[in-house]
């Protein structure tokens, strides 16, 4: 499928307003403009989510806006069904929500049951469509199937994850000099500190070009303004799957050194740049990881690295988006649209 038809409906509705590049959106579209084209402009949901994106958004509310916890997210009673089953139920689900009578029950639904295991080949060995069905209509299905409709949109877990969500934030708590770097213990004191957790923020594309077409938008994890010393803070809580010596090598496989060039503009531009002392100000940038053994650690970027990583942005990423965007076409990555890759 060709990815810059521009007459198509998709297409029109994508450009009718201002599209707005988040860290996320802009790594999908490096990646492959085909992801991001399906995404963003078809659409198209994911097949899943990861459970480690799972993992993060639990523990950065725990750790940040623990009020916002049972607004979120609902704890599922027993176990969660096993990946392929749970995929079948939810795009049951789905189905469901389309339906006029919210009383239909998960049995009600075999005959899309039997059309999803075909779709993705599960269960096929069996010889009988009640042998198939029975595999997925079962009593602990049929209680999440009822869960699902009463959990109002919430984000679903169970308690194993909870309980490990939970103990990463206690290992975070648990380290004076983090509490004190993200200001845990002065989050309802009055102080003269300004600070911010998941705030959002959106600005118009003025970063290094005058190109107005696009913006971009970020959810800054927690911002800390302290303007007796001119000095903001940003602090990104990651989590990974590996030890903390191995964080800086993520760093550049998952880009985040991308995230924090965006994060540093848009505080840049939503706190500092209309400031009359704006060139005494500083913004230090730093990310507070934690690994999968409960280790806790902030790496604190640099002023050089930095700098070196704003002028990737400008030099790299912005002429990439600015290619894609304006033209309307995302049918190969940007070095390879430009034939720059040879072999």
């Amino acid at each position: 499928m060709k990815k810059n038809l521009i007459g198509s409906d998709e297409l029109q509705q994508f450009y009718s307003s201002k599209f707005y590049f988040s860290y996320s959106g802009i790594n999908k579209l490096l990646f492959s403009p085909s992801w991001f084209y399906n995404h963003y402009i078809l659409k198209e949901k994911e097949d899943s989510v990861d459970s480690h994106l799972v993992n993060g958004r639990v523990i950065h509310c725990l750790l940040l806006n623990p009020q916002d916890f049972d607004d979120e997210f609902i704890i599922v009673p027993g176990k969660l069904p096993g990946t392929s089953n749970r995929s079948i139920i939810d795009e049951v689900f789905k189905i469901h929500l389309e339906s006029s009578d919210d009383s239909l029950t998960l049995d009600k639904y075999e005959a899309s049951i039997l059309s999803l295991l075909a779709t993705i080949n599960l269960h096929q060995s069996l010889k009988t469509d009640e042998a198939r069905a029975k595999k997925i209509i079962t009593a602990d299905n049929i209680s999440y199937f009822e869960f699902l409709k009463s959990s109002q949109g919430k984000t679903l877990l169970d308690n194993k994850t909870l309980n490990y969500c939970k103990d990463c934030v206690d290992s975070v708590k648990e380290n004076e000099s983090i509490v004190q770097l993200l200001q845990l213990d002065k989050q309802k004191e009055n102080t003269h500190l300004e600070i911010f957790n998941e705030e959002f923020i959106k600005i118009e594309n003025k970063i290094y070009t005058d190109d107005n077409t696009f913006g971009f938008k970020g959810f800054l994890d927690n911002v800390i303004i302290d303007n007796d010393a001119k000095i903001l803070f940003i602090n990104d809580v990651k989590t990974t799957g590996k030890p903390l010596i191995d964080f800086p090598d993520s760093v550049e496989y998952y880009r985040y050194w991308l995230q924090a060039a965006i994060y540093y503009q848009l505080a840049f531009y939503k706190w500092i740049r209309d400031k009359e002392d704006s060139v005494e100000w500083r913004i230090n940038f730093t990310f507070v990881v934690i690994d999968k053994y409960n280790q806790v650690y902030p790496f604190q970027v640099s002023d050089e690295t930095m700098v070196t990583w704003l002028k990737q942005l400008r030099d790299e990423i912005i002429p990439m988006l600015e290619y894609h965007y304006n033209n309307k076409d995302y049918t190969l990555p940007y070095d390879l649209a430009l034939g720059n890759v040879k072999l």
